[in-house]
């Protein structure tokens, strides 16, 4: 009767043993391999206008709850398919296509990704040479994955498009806070604040903006030429302005502060005719109310 008793408690400490470390030793779901950004289809990348050659990542990544047991090679393959079809399904007739980046500027420098053992993440390099690319276009590349040397490959999470975003130490989204005058009737006068995307264009301190008129949005007549001119800014913070197409500025100048992500800026132009002057900031956009306040007081100190 004794060695029945200790056989059953044995038996329910074992038990109690297996569900205690099942939890803890054993996946609680599936592993498969997929690609870090492909469930929302898009990801983003900025390159630094300026460089030479920038690098960006894709990633992979293995489902699970415990740490890969081994080494997991994946090897990724381009998928130019992918972009077409974002076009047909997302946009329209007036809509600005994506286009595949040329093979001529980006590279891959590794066949494969490994994600290593103990890792959930490998990282895939690409090499893009930002300055081929053009401040109007719209560019993508598709990748999807090809193999993996274990587990299965997820099977809706195999494709990713990285879309490029062309930045510089001086691009984002800044607010224009100034007048503009008739030059030679100052009484005639707008109010000039609105937001403007300041876009990195030719090198690492240029940046193109558009005055007054909006960006181009779908369905409306695309007035860039007319309306955009470009800001550098020079070592000593000087500015320099140069026209864009058709834009007929005539001179401008201003400083830039590092410090407070500002332009102080002039500049005079032709519009039919007429000749204007425009006077004000541009600042980058504030995180909150109190660093909206303190921009706002350093303005009104330096008009």
């Amino acid at each position: 009767m004794r060695k029945i008793v200790i056989s059953a408690l044995s038996f329910l400490v074992l038990l109690t043993a297996c569900e205690d470390k099942a939890p803890m030793e054993q996946n609680l779901y599936p592993e498969t391999v997929y690609l870090v950004g492909s469930k929302s289809l898009i990801i983003d990348r900025d390159l630094a206008l300026g460089y030479v050659q920038d690098t960006v990542y894709a990633s992979v990544a293995i489902s699970g709850s415990l740490p890969t047991p081994y080494d997991v090679s994946v090897v990724i393959e381009e998928y130019p398919q992918a972009i077409d079809d974002y076009n047909t399904r997302e946009l329209g007739a007036n809509d600005v296509l994506y286009r595949n980046l040329d093979t001529s500027i980006y590279n891959f420098p590794n066949d494969e990704t490994v994600v290593k053992k103990g890792e959930v993440y490998g990282t895939y390099p690409i090499y893009v040479r930002p300055e081929t690319l053009h401040v109007d276009s719209l560019y993508m590349i598709a990748l999807r994955l090809k193999s993996t040397t274990a587990f299965e490959l997820a099977e809706q999470d195999t494709v990713v498009l990285m879309r490029f975003n062309r930045k510089n130490e001086y691009s984002g989204l800044y607010y224009m806070d100034g007048v503009i005058k008739n030059a030679t009737n100052p009484n005639d006068s707008v109010i000039y604040k609105m937001p403007r995307n300041l876009q990195a264009v030719d090198d690492g301190n240029t940046v193109r903006i558009y005055h007054q008129k909006n960006e181009y949005t779908k369905g409306s007549t695309d007035y860039r030429p007319g309306y955009c001119f470009k800001i550098s800014v020079n070592e000593d913070n000087s500015l320099s302005m140069q026209t864009w197409e058709n834009f007929e500025i005539t001179e401008g100048g201003g400083t830039y502060y590092p410090d407070m992500e500002v332009y102080k800026l002039w500049y005079n132009f032709t519009d039919d005719g007429t000749d204007y002057i425009v006077k004000g900031f541009l600042y980058l956009e504030r995180k909150n109310d109190e660093e909206q306040r303190l921009i706002n007081d350093w303005m009104e100190e330096h008009r």
